[in-house]
């Protein structure tokens, strides 16, 4: 029997499965929007640099044993499809590397062959942290041997060395903030007081995930805050939303947007909008407003941007729809006329 799709061959295989996209920023993938995309029947819906960027965690249905994990990255063609020839190709080396038992140990030399196909990647080490970290946190498992000592941190900051904690702690936390109300009002009182380099990687691994509503709403206060200052430091406005960025799109999020973006924002926080938090942007005003200030303040940003947020599937009906909008800014709309000689050149 020909397999055509990775569902295919891990159901066949007799395995259990779970899929997440690590593109833009970790995210559940459910299976069966997954089997819509292998089929072609819609497009992948967080495309990032014309891929998929998907981390495959599998296991043998007969019991929960130890994860295997595959992270491949599948171009998509030009409307955000799966190509159905990359899939093929990894399928075949797949099987011929593990015929049809996924799980089968591999040789080193295996290891390297698989690995050296083109659609597979490793992660960068804090993405595949917040992946450990969900997944274990998904499967029912316990944290790492480094939460504990996080933990016993946070109660009391003052009272061990900080360089000794780990990143995959921190990763924990961060995955069972939304689920622990606890935890969550702990780390609020806790936040501010944190050396510098705590605060910043634990705010990094809090993008990965939904965050309590009272945690997200300190985090954009902070951001106001940070603008009443006589210099505000963007990159740390810009960190302060990143963090908020796995929680569902919010009035008063979107209302910070909106403002921010009225105050001549600068080129981190316009790459922050577009990387992280694309989903605000399915607002009309705040795309606009966003475009906007990209075609008046960032040109050489805007090419590029403009690129990654249309090949966004829930963003480019609403781009398509306004690129001959003749309310647009003369700055826009020049922008938008030159993508097409550009793309020509």
């Amino acid at each position: 029997m020909q397999i055509d799709t990775l569902s295919e061959f891990l159901t066949g295989a007799g395995t259990d499965f779970r899929l997440y996209d690590l593109g833009r920023r970790l995210q559940p993938l459910v299976r069966a929007d997954f089997a819509a995309i292998e089929a072609g029947q819609r497009p992948y819906p967080w495309p990032l640099q014309q891929h998929a960027w998907l981390a495959v965690a599998y296991w043998q249905r007969a019991g929960l044993s130890q994860p295997y994990i595959w992270f491949l990255k599948i171009p998509l063609d030009e409307r955000g499809l799966l190509s159905n020839g990359a899939v093929k190709h990894f399928l075949a080396a797949l099987v011929e590397q593990l015929g049809q038992e996924p799980y089968a140990p591999l040789s080193e030399q295996q290891q390297q062959q698989l690995a050296g196909t083109p659609f597979t990647f490793q992660p960068p080490q804090d993405k595949l942290a917040a992946f450990h970290a969900r997944l274990s946190r998904d499967l029912g498992r316990p944290p790492s041997a480094y939460y504990p000592a996080l933990l016993d941190y946070l109660d009391d900051p003052a009272r061990s060395d900080w360089q000794q904690l780990g990143l995959q702690g921190l990763a924990d936390l961060a995955a069972r903030l939304g689920d622990d109300e606890a935890l969550a009002a702990q780390l609020r009182r806790s936040l501010w007081r944190l050396p510098e380099p705590v605060r910043l990687a634990l705010l990094a691994q809090c993008e990965h995930h939904p965050l309590p509503a009272g945690l997200v709403e300190d985090l954009l206060g902070a951001i106001s805050g940070e603008l009443e200052r006589a210099n505000p430091d963007e990159a740390r406005i810009g960190l302060l939303l990143r963090a908020t960025a796995g929680s569902a799109p919010s009035p008063g999020r979107s209302n910070k947007i909106a403002s921010l973006l009225a105050l001549a924002p600068g080129q981190t926080l316009m790459l922050t909008l577009a990387a992280r938090l694309w989903q605000e942007l399915t607002e009309e005003s705040l795309l606009l407003a966003y475009l906007a200030q990209l075609a008046e303040r960032h040109p050489a940003l805007f090419n590029g941007l403009f690129a990654e947020l249309v090949s966004i599937p829930a963003l480019r009906p609403l781009i398509l729809a306004n690129l001959h909008n003749p309310q647009l800014p003369a700055s826009l709309r020049q922008a938008l006329g030159g993508l097409f000689p550009a793309a020509r050149g």
